[in-house]
C-alpha cells in the first residue's frame, strides 16, 4: 500500500496533512475513537467510498497503518428517548457482529460514538458486488451462480445458528473478491438510526418475502430472499421491476437452466414460509448435488518385524487441511428462570436463546405456464400499486409511550389473502403483550444486564403461556413500560419489579 500523506476530515471531508490532529478548514478533530474510546485503536479517514443522507462508508487506517472500512451512521433523532433506544440497539447489534467469526463475513473490530456520530470499523473488502457484475455481464451461467450460492448458503446457515436473521439478501450485499471468494456485507445496522424505519426492517422490495412486510423475519425469510437473488442472477429478470412476489419458473425463462435448480428456486420462492425449505442447509442440498467422497490411496510400508506395529495415529487424507474458519468460544448458557420471583446467581447478563422450529414438510407447487414475454406498462403500474398498498397497509407503526406497536388493519386482510393465499400457515395476529415480572440480581448489575434478564424472562413467559408457536417479533425490542422498581434487598441481592411490553405473533387456534 502507498504511503498515506493526506487524511480527510470526518465532518467537512476536506484534506489535511497526515500528521494533523485538527482540520485546518473547519477546526474539528480528525482522529476517530478518541472522544469516548472503546479500545486502543485510533482511526483517520483516507478516502470516501460511498456517501448518502444517512452517513458514509470510508476507507481509513489506524495508528499502525492497518486498512479498515469505516461505516458512519448519522443520528437523525429529535426525541432523546428514541435516540437512547437506537444507541442501545446499535451497541447491542455491534457487539453481536464483533463476536461473529466466519471467513465470508468481514470482521468487525470497533464500534464507537465520536462527536455525535456512530461508527463501525471492519475489514476492507476489495472487489465488486453481484449487482455490478450482473449490470455488466447480464445473466450469469448456472455453474458460476451455484458456486456463489454454495458459499452464501454456508454463511447464512452460520448466522442462523447464531440466532441472527440477515433480512436483506440482495445482489448488492454480496461482494466477490479478486480471488473469487464471496463476502456478505451490510448487515443493516444503519437502519437503527432512521426514525421512519424504527422497529422494523422490511428488506428490499422485490427480494424481501411477504412476511417481512408484516414485521416478521425467520430463517425461511432469508431462504426466500436468497432464492430471489439467484433467480435474478440466472435469468437476468430484475424482481424490483416486476410485479411483487412473482417469479416464473427459471427454466421457462432460460431453458438451459437445470430442472434441479429451477425446482429448488420455485420451492424456496413460495409465498407462505412453511411451503419453503425449513433451513438454509435444506435449500443448499436441493440446489447443489451432494459431493461424492473421493477414494483415498494410502501406501502402507511392510513392517521390518513380523510383530504387529503399534496403532498408528489417525491420518488425514492427502491434500485435506483443517478449516480456515476460526471457531468462536462457546457462549455461556442463559440462566433458567422459574416462576417469579427469580434469583440469579452470578453477575453476568442473561443471554436469550432463539427457539428454532421445524416447519411442516413443504410441497412444490405445480409449474405455472410461462408468462408473456413482454410486461405491459399497465401490469407494471399494478405491481407498483400493490407494493404501495403492502408498504402502507401491512405495517402500521403506532408510537405509544415511546414503543412501537405493529398492527395489521382489518382493511388489509384482502391484500394479505391475495399475497399469501388461503393457507393457514400464517393464520394469526400480531399482539402487543405486557407482563409484570420480578427478578433478583446481584448488587452491581448494570442497567443493560438487568434489561437482558427481564427480556429473557419475558421470552420464557411467552413460551410458557402461549406455546412454542408464538413468535416474538425480533425487529421490535422488548422494552420497559416505565422503569424497574427495587422492591427488596437481601445482602448482595436486589429484587426488581418491572413491566415489559413486546410484539408477539400469536397463531390462531
Amino acid at each position: 500500500m502507498a504511503e498515506v500523506t493526506e487524511i480527510l476530515c470526518p465532518i467537512c471531508h476536506k484534506p489535511n496533512l497526515r500528521r494533523a490532529k485538527f482540520c485546518q478548514h473547519c477546526g474539528h478533530d480528525v482522529v476517530l475513537n478518541n472522544d469516548r474510546p472503546t479500545d486502543r485503536r485510533r482511526y483517520v479517514i483516507t478516502r470516501i467510498v460511498k456517501r448518502g443522507g444517512q452517513g458514509a462508508v470510508y476507507e481509513g487506517i489506524d495508528q499502525d497503518g492497518q486498512v479498515y472500512a469505516i461505516k458512519e451512521m448519522l443520528d437523525r433523532f429529535a426525541d432523546p428517548n428514541e435516540r437512547a433506544e437506537a444507541v442501545e440497539r446499535f451497541n447491542a447489534e455491534a457487539e453481536l457482529l464483533q463476536r461473529l467469526r466466519h471467513p465470508r463475513i468481514p470482521r468487525v473490530y470497533s464500534h464507537f460514538t465520536d462527536e455525535g456520530r456512530h461508527y463501525l470499523t471492519m475489514d476492507f473488502i476489495r472487489g465488486e458486488d453481484l449487482e455490478q457484475i450482473i449490470e455488466r455481464e447480464g445473466r450469469i451461467d448456472e455453474q458460476r451462480v451455484l458456486r456463489w450460492a454454495d458459499e452464501i448458503c454456508d454463511v447464512l446457515g452460520y448466522l442462523h445458528g447464531k440466532g441472527f436473521i440477515y433480512r436483506d439478501m440482495k445482489p448488492s450485499n454480496v461482494m466477490i473478491e479478486p480471488s473469487g471468494d464471496v463476502k456478505l456485507i451490510d448487515f443493516g445496522i444503519a437502519k437503527l438510526f432512521k426514525p421512519t424505519e424504527r422497529g422494523t426492517q422490511i428488506g428490499t422490495p422485490g427480494y424481501a418475502p411477504p412476511e417481512q412486510y408484516q414485521g416478521l423475519a425467520t430463517p425461511q425469510s432469508d431462504v426466500y430472499a436468497l432464492a430471489a437473488t439467484l433467480h435474478h442472477l440466472l435469468t437476468g429478470r430484475d424482481p424490483t421491476q416486476e410485479m411483487p412476489f412473482s417469479f416464473p419458473p427459471a427454466r421457462t425463462l432460460v431453458p438451459t437452466i437445470s430442472e434441479r435448480t429451477s425446482a429448488a428456486l420455485e420451492r424456496a420462492l413460495q409465498k407462505v414460509p412453511a411451503d419453503r425449505f425449513a433451513t438454509m442447509d435444506e435449500f443448499r442440498a436441493a440446489l447443489i448435488p451432494a459431493r461424492q467422497p473421493q477414494p483415498v490411496q494410502v501406501q502402507v510400508s511392510r513392517p521390518a518385524s513380523p510383530r504387529a506395529p503399534a496403532a498408528p495415529a489417525a491420518a488425514r487424507p492427502a491434500g485435506q487441511t483443517p478449516s480456515a474458519a476460526s471457531v468462536s468460544p462457546p457462549r455461556p448458557r442463559p440462566p433458567i428462570f422459574a416462576d417469579p420471583p427469580i434469583s440469579i446467581q452470578g453477575g453476568g447478563a442473561a443471554s436469550s436463546a432463539s427457539t428454532r422450529r421445524s416447519a411442516p414438510p413443504a410441497t412444490v407447487s405445480p409449474v405455472q405456464p410461462p408468462p408473456s414475454p413482454t410486461t405491459s406498462s399497465r401490469s407494471r403500474l399494478g405491481g407498483q400499486i400493490v407494493l404501495s398498498l403492502i408498504l402502507l397497509g401491512l405495517i402500521a407503526l403506532t408510537l405509544f409511550s415511546g414503543y412501537v406497536i405493529v398492527t395489521r388493519p382489518a382493511w388489509a386482510a384482502p391484500v394479505i389473502e391475495l399475497i399469501l393465499g388461503n393457507s393457514g400457515s400464517l393464520s394469526g395476529e400480531l399482539q402487543t403483550i405486557e407482563y409484570e415480572l420480578e427478578a433478583t440480581v446481584p448488587v452491581g448489575t448494570s442497567n443493560r444486564e438487568l434489561l437482558e434478564v427481564f427480556r429473557t424472562m419475558y421470552q420464557e413467559r411467552v413460551q410458557r403461556e402461549l406455546g412454542n408457536q408464538a413468535q416474538i417479533n425480533p425487529n421490535v425490542p422488548i422494552s420497559y413500560v416505565g422503569t424497574p422498581t427495587e422492591i427488596a434487598r437481601d445482602g448482595d441481592q436486589i429484587t426488581y419489579r418491572a413491566r415489559l411490553t413486546g410484539t408477539v405473533w400469536v397463531t390462531a387456534p
